[in-house]
């Protein structure tokens, strides 16, 4: 099999390979000679070939140690030679950056049976790293995924598997004919402690031993288009979004467009978009809900086209994501400003809706952060060779799980639907455009974001509250060592001397919160502003001592989210309480809040480097904003100068932070970095 498969996909720029593990060795596994399809697949990667090596070579296990200790400069890559499959299915590990020790991983419906001769693994799924393998003489419970028998390991790794395996040489199981020797080196080396991630295998067509899977339709090339869409969307992205995107991808491949200028591709579309919306016709109306869809589909294409071609980085991921949020919130100003023209205000609504929308943001990261956190000290299952069993318990199931199906399969896209996602969310967006009334679709993406966050925000603290999504505190965190929560918190130098003078448990910071609104009810509904401000004054200091870092506490994840959500609702209750303020002031000052609070989480995510400290003080962080707005307010001050004039400021701010943060990280990484892609859109 070789590269030269057509229909091709994409310029030849597009299909290179880069070379990311050339001068490599590979180690032939099994009792069969590789098949010439099996060597020509593998030229690509200017790998050097040996073996095959199995039970029935004497010491086939130290013979491959020795393969290992070679050489700690280039990869080494283990490969089952019963195996047929194309070079294009091998370029996500054998030609990605980084050269990341990984397997190949497969969740084929087809071949989900107790007998099959790929690989039984369990994969960890935070972690995404292989916890257990299975061999004729070795039980794996609760399988998740089967290896299709290619493993990569990085250089700095083959010291380590030489150990493993010269000890596992003189074990039963390495003489055991019945035993596959690629399982066998694999379990070697996941019982050791060896990190192995897991590389999932697109709709690729494959054979291996008794098991051979068709593929999805086409050639190599173009199921290779087909798996670069991104796993996990929502119905909508799944069933509508992405065959459409997958359409541009192509001519954006043979095109040789790069992901970032597709992305502000789709900024510009979306941004035109808005502009429509902002007049006042039905005709533009109705052009603004196609191009917000044509939007979307773009949207998708740039994550796409670094798919296919392996180009990944860490800023890109970020102006992706930012991107989607500007296009959003701006159609959101663009419908408030046509309601006004017709006489009626609803910047509250649409700052109801774009802080809803963030908060559901913020909660998702920040929980599926501490998901990974609290099982980060999951390791793999660590065993004796020889031992029959991993440390499942009794009674697991040793089979991999049936494909979902009828109810099962309605259930699943049904909790998918109610996540609302953001192809979702903009099917919504442009529905209410063809109505042509900004009420009927402000209220509409308000109550459905609403209800996502009741749905996903109440599940998850039920569980947290009961204790039943096995919470475990980062033992790392200290007060001078941070972690994501304390970073997001976005908290002031008010609040950090009230946690350093009175620290408190979280529960005085989630009191303090309940403060805060009261404040804005306060400020809204009665003639007492020194009363608020007091209670502003007071909900501040109970949110600092009870915040003070590290956030460790089962519920500190809601945080970020009620901070969020309290500074939103005191700039509300100002805008209602002051006559004769433009509101448009208040969206555009949490638009400038809600950037900065996207630009951390991207961040944190994708670089796992946090804002500068400098820029909380000088933003007051969000305790001294709020102080500093209930105080302007509180002596008859110009709210609305103070808005505005202070959301060009933060935007300036922030971008200027954002700016200098991003261009010191890339002069000190080395190599791109993927983005965590499972977080909400």
């Amino acid at each position: 099999m070789r590269l030269d498969e057509q229909p091709f996909v994409g310029s030849a720029a597009a299909r290179a390979v880069h070379g990311h593990s050339a001068g490599g060795s590979v180690a032939f596994l099994g009792t069969v000679e590789p098949s010439a399809d099996l060597r020509e697949s593998l030229d690509p990667f200017d790998l050097s070939l040996a073996g095959p090596w199995g039970p029935d070579r004497p010491d086939w296990l130290a013979s491959l140690a020795s393969l290992a200790e070679a050489d700690d400069a280039a990869p080494l890559v283990l490969v089952a030679a019963d195996l047929t499959i194309s070079p294009v299915a091998l370029l996500d590990l054998l030609d990605r950056p980084g050269d990341p020790t990984a397997a190949v991983t497969v969740e084929l419906p087809a071949l989900r049976t107790q007998g099959t001769d790929l690989t039984l693994l369990r994969v960890h799924p935070e972690q995404k790293l292989l916890h257990s393998v299975g061999t004729t003489r070795h039980t794996v419970t609760a399988p998740t995924h089967l290896g299709l028998g290619v493993v990569l390991l990085s250089g700095a790794h083959r010291a380590r598997a030489a150990q493993l395996w010269r000890a596992a040489s003189s074990t039963p199981a390495a003489a055991d004919p019945a035993v596959d020797p690629f399982d066998l080196a694999l379990l070697v080396l996941v019982r050791g402690g060896m990190p192995i991630g897991s590389s999932p295998l697109g709709p690729f067509a494959f054979r291996r031993g008794s098991d051979e899977a068709p593929g999805a339709r086409g050639s190599a090339w173009q199921q290779r288009l087909r798996g670069a869409s991104r796993g996990g969307d929502g119905y909508f992205s799944t069933r509508v979004i992405r065959p459409m995107s997958r359409r541009v991808t192509a001519v954006g491949l043979r095109q040789n467009w790069t992901p970032n200028a597709v992305t502000v591709t789709s900024l510009g579309v979306g941004l035109v978009a808005s502009g429509l919306a902002a007049v006042d016709n039905r005709w533009t109306w109705v052009a603004a809900a196609v191009l917000l869809q044509v939007a979307i589909v773009i949207d998708c294409v740039d994550g796409e086209i670094a798919r296919f071609t392996r180009r990944f980085s860490a800023l890109g991921a970020w102006l992706d994501a930012v991107g989607d949020r500007i296009k959003e919130y701006s159609l959101i100003a663009a419908v408030a400003v046509v309601a006004e023209r017709r006489g009626t205000d609803l910047w509250v609504l649409a700052i109801l809706a774009m802080v809803l929308i963030t908060a559901r943001h913020l909660e998702d990261y920040a929980y599926v952060h501490r998901s990974r956190v609290a099982r980060a000290h999951e390791t793999p299952d660590l065993l004796p060779v020889d031992a029959p069993r991993d440390l499942g318990p009794e009674g697991a199931r040793l089979a991999i799980p049936p494909a979902r199906r009828g109810l099962a399969e309605a259930v699943f896209w049904t909790k998918k639907v109610l996540h609302l996602p953001i192809a979702e969310r903009y099917l919504l967006l442009s529905v209410g455009l063809l109505t042509f009334h900004p009420q009927w679709l402000l209220w509409a993406i308000t109550l459905a974001v609403g209800f996502a966050l009741v749905w996903t925000q109440g599940g998850r603290t039920v569980k947290a509250v009961l204790g039943l999504d096995d919470h475990r505190p980062d033992d790392t965190l200290s007060a001078e060592h941070w972690g994501h929560l304390d970073h997001q918190a976005d908290l002031g130098p008010v609040a950090r001397l009230a946690g350093r003078v009175l620290p408190a448990p979280l529960a005085v910071a989630l009191l303090g919160v309940v403060v805060l609104l009261g404040a804005a009810v306060v400020a809204w509904r009665t003639e007492q502003p020194w009363v608020a401000v007091a209670l502003v004054a007071v909900g501040v200091l109970l949110v600092g001592a009870g915040a003070h870092p590290p956030l460790r506490s089962p519920l500190a994840w809601q945080l970020p989210t009620f901070l969020w959500a309290a500074e939103s609702v005191l700039v509300i209750g100002l805008l209602v309480a002051t006559p004769g303020v433009e509101r448009w002031t208040g969206f555009a000052y949490l638009a400038a809040v809600a950037w900065h609070r996207y630009d951390v989480v991207y961040r944190l995510r994708d670089t796992g480097s946090p804002a500068s400290a400098w820029v909380t003080l000088v933003t007051l962080g969000v305790d001294g904003r709020m102080l500093l707005l209930v105080l302007v307010w509180a002596v008859g001050g110009p709210v609305q100068a103070v808005l505005a004039w202070g959301a060009l400021a933060l935007v300036v701010v922030y971008a200027v932070e954002s700016a200098l943060g991003w261009r010191a990280w890339a002069r000190t990484e080395a190599g791109p970095v993927t983005s965590g892609e499972e977080v909400l859109a």
